[in-house]
């Protein structure tokens, strides 16, 4: 019994270096597979933004790019293949759904490279980004299960993955800093309002997760030291904002617009991205090699164990006479030792070189027992705090992403009570999708399921980034704005619903058709206390009045 407890938690081990290995190889594909579908969003926004005909260079560097992606995105379906995988069929459709979003994205792109440069609009260059860059956080999505196997067997090392991972996230983003400028530059106009919040949203996105990896490293000098974090540092964070703030600058100037193409852009701007890439590898061989040696230190730990198993057998054997003196004692206060690490007590104190032979051995491997035993409490807390984010995720609305109206409340709880100041003031949003059970009707679930999705889409891109946006019902959405000035909060809305207005809906059978929401907005400041109690159901009441209007319109009221 004490040979298989100690085979089994050192087996244990060994099968958990082992998971944790598949998962690292799993998230190290899929970041790589993220870098390529970023990568590829260079030379597709040059090709949009050259004349034609396209220069030999532009066409080679997309058919390059393209070629790097598929290639990347093959190696991570064949991870999830069978025999390879026996419980990845679900991802491996997922990902074979996303591969086809990429040729329809695609598509696009090769329609809006051939158009002429007058007839596509700065809307439709963005939309055509925008569908390369809505793969990027499906991609990611899919990794998931990768990080966790990596956290619950190689928790020790989750330090090292969580840099490599905010190095990805920034790597993406720094390739989106890029294609903001692709509206601009391929029209040959200064940057609009628009452009101006797409690129604010994201610097402030690079702002964050500089800071978040800082924060991290600042428990690494060895890492923080390192040539790969020095060059980040030192050529995307300098020289490449640098050169983004100056084409930035000529673009705010005059209306042509920087005398900038996106070619010449990407020629500049990208080499200095690969420092990121360099820092996320490095990064994750750190990984790999911790991973690794964790699973060689298993294996020595399992052989060591079985020799020592085997020589206590034979000690049993040969000192039959010996066995009430020196081994049955012994082997009531292992027994001891076994069951408190068994129900997960602490052991004051295992005995070290008390007794010879093969019964030293024996409380040298309850010793790595115990140690095992450590290693397995500290996982189940790692384990706990994955169910925590788990209970993050009961909060999200599954279809639409967005917050649902359990989760919304209790943050329209938390404003309410946080709001103190006189100056400060509170905005509620509730708008409505007009005539969406004809949706339903005329062209079935599917679609009004993805009129949803749209409707989330545009409010990610329409409202800020500290806004609290929420799906309350079935195609109603509630949105809780901090601000002071009411008549902001009331542009905000009209240009949610310009945005509602002008999208198109691709129905099942190939037909588009549009929408239109009703707004309700009701704003108070912060020292109104009843005003601000009311606050839901004088929005729910412009709503109404909204639909009675007419539909389409957005009804708002503040208190001064």
């Amino acid at each position: 019994m004490l040979t298989a407890i100690v085979v089994q938690q050192n087996w244990r081990s060994l099968t958990a270096t082992d998971d944790a290995l598949r998962g690292f190889v799993i998230v190290r594909a899929t970041l790589k597979a993220m870098e390529a579908v970023s990568a590829e969003r260079g030379p597709m926004n040059a090709a949009m933004g050259a004349d034609p005909p396209l220069p030999s260079p532009i066409t080679r560097a997309l058919e390059d790019a393209r070629e790097r992606t598929n290639a990347q995105i093959a190696d991570l379906l064949s991870l999830y293949r069978a025999p390879q995988n026996t419980n990845g069929a679900k991802e491996f459709t997922h990902l074979q759904r996303i591969r086809q979003s990429l040729l329809d994205a695609r598509e696009g792109a090769d329609a809006a490279i051939a158009a002429p440069r007058a007839s596509i609009s700065g809307f439709n260059l963005w939309t055509v980004v925008g569908n390369m860059v809505a793969l990027v956080p499906e991609l990611r999505a899919t990794m998931s299960d990768g990080i966790a196997l990596v956290a619950r067997n190689q928790g020790e090392d989750f330090d090292l993955l969580t840099l490599a991972l905010l190095a990805g996230d920034l790597r993406e983003q720094a390739g989106l800093l890029g294609s903001t400028f692709a509206p601009a530059l391929t029209k040959r106009r200064s940057l609009t309002a628009s452009d101006q919040l797409r690129i604010e949203r994201v610097v402030g996105r690079i702002d964050k997760l500089r800071g978040l990896i800082e924060a991290n490293i600042a428990s690494m000098p060895r890492h923080a030291a390192s040539p790969a974090y020095r060059d980040m540092q030192a050529q995307y964070f300098g020289e490449g904002m640098n050169y983004i703030e100056s084409v930035r600058a000529q673009a705010e100037g005059a209306d042509e617009g920087a005398s900038v193409t996106m070619y010449e852009l990407g020629a500049n701007y990208v080499p200095r991205m690969q420092s990121i890439v360099r820092f996320r590898d490095l990064m994750l061989d750190g990984v790999e090699r911790r991973i690794r040696e964790s699973r060689v230190a298993a294996i020595r730990v399992l052989l060591t164990t079985l020799a020592a198993a085997a020589m206590l057998t034979s000690a049993l054997i040969i000192g039959l006479a010996l066995f009430r003196k020196r081994v049955i004692r012994p082997f009531v206060r292992a027994t001891d030792i076994i069951g408190k690490i068994a129900n997960g007590g602490a052991v004051a104190d295992i005995p070290a070189d008390e007794y010879r032979g093969e019964v030293n051995h024996m409380f040298k491997a309850l010793n790595v027992l115990n140690d095992n035993a450590a290693a397995v409490r500290k996982l189940e807390l790692e384990r706990d705090r994955l169910i925590q984010d788990l209970a993050i995720m009961a909060e999200t609305d599954f279809l639409t992403g967005l917050l649902n109206r359990r989760a919304f409340e209790k943050r329209l709880e938390a404003a309410l009570r946080d709001l103190r100041r006189d100056e400060e003031g509170l905005a509620f949003i509730l708008f409505d999708i007009d005539h969406f059970k004809a949706v339903n009707d005329t062209h079935g679930h599917a679609t009004g399921d993805e009129a949803l999705r749209t409707v989330a889409d545009l409010c990610r891109r329409t409202f800020r980034q500290s806004d609290v946006v929420a799906r309350v019902g079935g195609e109603e959405f509630a949105v809780l704005c901090r601000s002071r000035d009411a008549d902001a909060v009331h542009e905000i809305a009209e240009r949610m619903r310009v945005s509602i207005s002008d999208a198109r809906i691709a129905a099942g059978d190939g037909r588009r058709f549009g929408l239109t929401a009703s707004f309700g907005v009701a704003h108070a400041r912060g020292s109104d206390a009843r005003a601000l109690a009311q606050l839901s159901r004088r929005a729910d009441e412009l709503l109404y009045k909204a639909k009675l209007n007419g539909r389409n319109c957005v009804l708002w009221e503040r208190r001064v």
